[in-house]
């Protein structure tokens, strides 16, 4: 059983509409730049207070929401810009100023804002208990000089897309240079806010951020109900300091650094995602969570990095030039070979995981926990790296694990694992596309693939249908062996480190990815594997026949 990821033409679907979507709003080309991070220190959230922050911040948005249904809300304020001239209608409008094409906002509120403000701002310098709500209904703002909305002081302030309606927020600022964001006085995002940030609504917004970033929050971003964002940035898609949270809503990013960012934790737990990114798609310095949605990373240096990564559910595919999923400490780091980070960990335990990697797949200065999910790497084809790496233990107790890569640096799991794996070492370099079907000694089939993108001279397999002492016969193109599983491990053929021939692969074809075939049996198994192929532990081995 084959099943396809992400198709070749869908991905070029996608690109096109979101092509379109940017080239409406008026989004510049993505420059190099040398913009820099001036914050300092590094909020790391805990569990508790994330979930704290998504309780409180959800509930307040719903109070806000309340606030303007149908336009016509009491006490809503609506701005409205035409040709020019700036309209201002509704109680209470003496909580705005106006001045020029800059719009500030002095006191807590609802304001419905429509029309096309060029070279225009909207500034908000409420008081700090004063939670300002802004719905764009049908709103265009661009700014070649700073940023076009800046929340300077507030208490939480809430962005609704209203339903129906297509917003743009244009930043025109040349890409920063390191000097020019080397204080946090200058604004550095197309949306910045230094109060807490909650997205909701039905609407859909496009964002160009030139200067730095598409949306950067100093605390707090919550993105939430059936957005839809389309951001183009210089540096970072979206920057949320402490903590950035995406409940749900349809995301198109591309990126010169980071898709997403944050120096506390990025936890995802649902919608759908597209990223394409010069960096990392996902990058904490703390903790990416992902417990739901659909995140497709379709080019990426990185696909996610954090000092931990967690993946509870959801679909995630991933193409990068390096590491796939990477578990480190500090920011952008990948720490010293064989060293272990303390608290760096992999966790995967639900969803379903594809990862197409020129450089590790699965990389942890830390652990690796498999405990459920549908998970399969695609590469490397170079010796220099593996398809699972880590410097501490990697465990796997439950779900499905397949992998092809190169056998040089190849590692296996842990013996305190309690799922059984085969591994087949191939003598020669097999070709991408290869299939590999798996059968047991009924003739069912338990595992098939021919969606590899790389070269590869091994291929191992973990899953609740291999048993210890049972054998199976794994074909792969018109080479067929025989593996009995011993001591929950189960080996065909011999390691080979020194197979450089052929180079390192690219990433591959988008469209080319797919997920490991069902696997279909009992759900449970028992029993000890080894600890790796060199552990001396291994299964009778039987060589490939040509």
């Amino acid at each position: 059983m084959r099943n396809r990821y992400y198709s070749f033409r869908e991905y070029h679907r996608t690109l096109k509409h979101l092509a379109t979507v940017c080239a409406a709003a008026g989004t510049v080309a993505l420059l190099g730049t040398a913009c820099a991070n001036a914050e300092s220190g590094v909020s790391a959230a805990t569990e508790n207070s994330s979930e704290a922050v998504k309780d409180s911040g959800t509930e307040a948005a719903k109070s806000q929401n309340t606030l303007s249904t149908d336009g016509t809300t009491k006490g809503e304020i609506a701005i409205s810009v035409e040709d020019g001239d700036i309209g201002i209608s509704g109680q209470n409008s003496d909580s705005l100023k106006v001045s020029g094409n800059t719009i500030t906002i002095t006191k807590a509120g609802t304001y419905r804002l429509s029309g096309i403000l060029t070279e225009g701002q909207i500034l908000v310098e409420a008081g700090d208990k004063d939670d300002v709500h802004l719905i764009l209904d049908g709103f265009s703002i661009s700014n070649s000089e700073t940023a076009p909305i800046f929340v300077k002081t507030s208490g939480n302030f809430f962005l609704e897309l209203s339903e129906g309606s297509e917003n743009v927020v244009e930043d025109k600022r040349g890409a920063a240079s390191e000097s020019a964001t080397s204080t946090e006085e200058i604004p550095d995002a197309a949306i910045y806010s230094k109060s807490d940030l909650y997205i909701s609504g039905t609407g859909a917004l496009a964002i160009s951020g030139g200067y730095c970033d598409g949306i950067h929050g100093k605390d707090l971003i919550l993105i939430s109900d059936n957005v839809n964002i389309s951001i183009t940035a210089t540096e970072h898609g979206i920057n949320g300091k402490d903590s950035l949270e995406i409940q749900s809503g349809n995301l198109d990013i591309i990126s010169g650094e980071d898709a997403l960012h944050s120096k506390g934790d990025v936890v995802i737990s649902d919608g759908t995602l597209h990223i394409s990114a010069s960096d990392d798609g996902i990058h904490a310095e703390n903790e990416v969570r992902i417990d739901g949605g659909t995140i497709d990373i379709y080019e990426a240096y990185e696909g996610l990095e954090a000092l931990k990564v967690t993946i509870n559910g959801g679909n995630v595919s991933v193409s990068s030039s390096d590491d796939g999923i990477n578990s480190a400490g500090g920011a952008d780091s990948s720490g010293g070979m064989f060293e272990v980070t303390d608290g760096a960990a992999i966790s995967i335990n639900g969803g379903t995981v594809y990862i197409t990697s020129a450089g590790d797949g699965i990389d942890s200065n830390g652990d690796v926990v498999i405990t459920g999910g549908e998970i399969y790497v695609d590469g490397p084809s170079m010796d220099g790296n593996a398809s699972l790496d880590y410097n501490g233990t990697a465990t796997i107790t439950g779900g499905s694990f397949a992998l092809t890569g190169s056998s040089g640096m190849f590692q296996s799991f842990s013996q305190d694992s309690t799922q059984a794996q085969i591994i087949v070492y191939y003598p020669e370099r097999q070709a991408a596309g290869t299939e590999i079907t798996v059968t047991d000694s009924e003739g069912n089939v338990v595992y098939s693939n021919a969606d590899s993108s790389m070269e590869f001279t091994v291929f191992m397999l973990s899953g609740p249908e291999l048993k210890d002492g049972e054998t199976y016969t794994v074909k792969t193109g018109d080479q067929e062996v025989t593996v009995t599983i011993d001591g929950q491990t189960g080996t065909a053929g011999e390691r080979s480190s020194n197979m450089m021939g052929g180079g390192q692969g690219g990433p591959g074809g988008r469209g080319g990815q797919g997920r490991p075939g069902g696997m279909n049996g009992p759900q449970d198994m028992n029993g000890m594997p080894s600890g790796g192929p060199d552990s001396g532990e291994m299964g009778p081995q039987t060589a490939p026949q040509n």
